[in-house]
């Protein structure tokens, strides 16, 4: 596994572009951000990668941001890193769902590029 330059990575997990892209462009000053757009590429970021947070939508084609949830935490190479969920449902049911999946925190979509920033710093660094 590689690290890149002396900043912590972040995988963002998303099938829409427009999502991918702005995650990357809120963060990428303070973060090596990498970009999946589905989960079995993400499966293979991870492989190469030491990633310190993923930040995953809900909602993606072939396995759901919960399913792969779930595939991170049985696998002990993968089951400590933070994830935070990042998606447009806001329904109680799928925000009680991820906490029951021990995510780190749950964002809807649109969100406030500052609460995304609060909430990343929060999980990685213990606050502001």
């Amino acid at each position: 596994m590689t690290k890149s330059s002396g900043k912590r990575v972040i995988l963002a997990v998303d099938d829409m572009a427009v999502s991918l892209t702005t995650i990357r462009a809120i963060l990428q000053y303070e973060y090596d951000v990498r970009l999946a757009k589905s989960a079995s590429l993400a499966l293979e970021i991870l492989e190469q990668v030491k990633v310190d947070l993923i930040l995953l939508d809900i909602e993606m084609p072939e396995i759901s941001g919960l399913e792969f949830l779930g595939l991170l935490k049985r696998n002990p190479e993968f089951k400590n890193i933070p994830v935070i969920f990042v998606t447009s449902h806001a329904n109680p049911q799928f925000i009680d769902q991820a906490m029951a999946f021990e995510a780190e925190g749950y964002i809807v979509k649109p969100f406030v590029p500052d609460a995304l920033i609060k909430r990343v710093k929060s999980v990685l660094d213990g606050g502001d």
